[in-house]
């Protein structure tokens, strides 16, 4: 009962016994591929920290960027930014499809350099803007990016957003649209240093992104506990492989920088961890270190994108870059992956767990009929082995969700798709014997994802005693820390314009915490750091 507390207190204090000769610790760089950007090991990314969602078009309902600019949100934003700067993690990472995240990154810098404190080329800017079906609405997005962004001077990298869908990707490496061509002339005009592009597809949509050798850097998901709507989808020309590994492997090959998106959430919800997972990582790491760990060392990734809501988020992360060029991590690392292959075989049985997510169709194979085979069991994998019931729960929902028509054609209902959450879930009855002809046992398939389905539905509500008793019972939550970021698992638009609405307090309250509550965890953690202090 007392390892994981001390493990967690252990992380909090990185600081204490790191770069014991030098004041502030600073994060590693390596080179991002063909940009030749010097990348620290860590970026902010923006899309946890913004006043709000909503964009800012939506009349009435938007708020003012004065207003945005002069609240608390604002302040709280600055800060984080200060704090990565002194820590050497200088990578910003924004996006035109978070709200008025991108507008409040910019400010901030740029008070920092009319202050200053920095100058422009102490830092990274990375932006996003989603390939709109047509040129103009592409170019109307961009450049009302732009007008926040022309006050840094350029972009340092520009992203194409969530290019995941086929039809995204056709758009895209398509010369008729004309969208490549017009970034490729805002490059030459100097206001984009490099070109690259986020998704959330599977390795058969980001190879073809990859090979096209149009980009110097790609964002995408490839985690240890799986590739997110990746995970069991099939890499073009193997038999034995699924998910993004491929693509990470592919993109290093050309020379591309190679971004990890959201590690910590959509790589697990590392922040609320199974009972499971915090224990098999060994005595040395957490789950978060572990993760960033095995990005680094194992699969090649030049950085892991942290959502910050606020300095203190860091915590665990910075502990792990302090781990980078530490002899011991590969040992730790080795360790970790010895213990969770256990865990999994034992789990599911050793046929499963190296067969189970090979030979799927994706979810954009008309013989699914859309139903995301290799999602849902996934899901059930990371459940049933790892005991990741709320993570698994909250991607589900995704599946549940998704428009579907049977009165229209497949095309037409992919065309209704979000871009980052394509795929639905377990539909009784539907016959998927053609879409599973050539997995090894289909019957089996069918039962896990009846079961999966079961398990993850909406309507089924276990109680913690249900949970524990399945092995799905939750370690512990860094969410009573201090609020943190990424413990939202749906941003509906209900929600957004309610939280517009009511000034921040109801909705969704993403950087503007209860001040009570954050003075009492800041006073727990700092009664906790001085008895440790105590007893060393």
């Amino acid at each position: 009962r007392v390892v994981l507390p001390r493990r967690l207190i252990h992380a909090a204090t990185w600081r204490s016994r790191t770069n014991e000769t030098s004041s502030v610790f600073q994060v590693p760089k390596v080179r991002f591929g063909r940009t030749e950007v010097q990348m620290p090991i860590v970026t902010c990314g923006g899309m946890r920290i913004q006043q709000t969602w909503l964009p800012e078009n939506i009349p009435l309902l938007s708020p003012s960027h004065n207003s945005v600019l002069a609240g608390d949100s604002q302040r709280n934003l600055k800060q984080v930014v200060q704090c990565c700067l002194n820590l050497g993690l200088n990578h910003f990472e924004t996006a035109r499809m978070y709200g008025t995240s991108e507008l409040q990154f910019v400010d901030a810098l740029c008070s920092l350099m009319d202050e200053g404190v920095i100058q422009r080329e102490d830092f990274i800017f990375q932006t996003k803007v989603y390939p709109s079906k047509t040129l103009q609405e592409f170019e109307t997005s961009f450049n009302a990016t732009w007008e926040h962004v022309k006050k840094l001077g350029y972009v340092d990298l520009f992203a194409f957003h969530v290019v995941s869908k086929e039809s995204d990707v056709d758009r895209v490496l398509s010369d008729e649209w004309g969208g490549y061509e017009f970034i490729r002339q805002q490059q030459a005009a100097g206001h984009i240093k490099h070109i690259g592009f986020s998704s959330h597809g599977t390795a058969e949509t980001i190879l073809r992104l990859i090979d096209s050798d149009q980009f110097d850097y790609v964002n995408l998901h490839a985690h240890y506990f799986g590739s997110y709507h990746g995970a069991g989808t099939p890499v073009p020309g193997s038999d034995d492989r699924h998910g993004n590994e491929a693509c990470v492997e592919r993109a290093l090959e050309l020379d591309m920088g190679v971004f990890q998106i959201s590690p910590f959430d959509k790589g697990g919800k590392l922040y609320k961890p199974s009972t499971k997972v915090a224990t098999a990582v060994g005595h040395h790491l957490t789950p978060i270190s572990f993760a960033a760990l095995h990005s680094w060392k194992t699969l090649g990734m030049h950085t892991v994108s942290v959502g910050l809501a606020r300095p203190s988020d860091l915590d665990e992360v910075l502990e792990a870059a302090s781990l980078y060029q530490d002899a011991k991590a590969e040992q730790y690392l080795q360790q970790a992956y010895t213990n969770l292959e256990q865990m999994a075989i034992q789990s599911l049985g050793e046929d499963w767990y190296k067969k189970g997510l090979l030979k799927l169709p994706s979810c954009y194979d008309k013989t699914t009929n859309g139903v995301a085979i290799g999602h849902i069991l996934w899901l059930h994998n990371v459940c049933k082995a790892f005991g990741m019931y709320e993570f698994a729960r909250d991607r589900y929902a995704n599946l549940e969700t998704a428009a579907w028509d049977d009165k229209k054609t497949f095309e037409e209902n992919l065309d209704k798709w979000a871009s980052g959450n394509s795929g639905r879930g377990y539909i009784a009855g539907l016959n998927l014997d053609e879409a599973l002809k050539d997995h090894y046992n289909p019957e089996l398939a069918k039962q896990k994802m009846a079961e999966a389905h079961e398990w993850l539905q909406k309507a089924t509500e276990m109680t913690v005693e249900e949970r524990k008793a399945m092995g799905f019972d939750e370690a512990y939550s860094l969410t009573v820390w201090e609020d943190y970021c990424g413990d939202q698992t749906t941003i509906s638009a209900a929600k957004v314009v309610l939280q517009n609405l009511s000034g921040g307090w109801l909705g969704i309250n993403n950087a503007k915490s209860r001040a009570d509550s954050t003075k009492r965890a800041a006073s727990l953690r700092g009664s906790i750091r001085n008895s440790l202090a105590k007893t060393s």
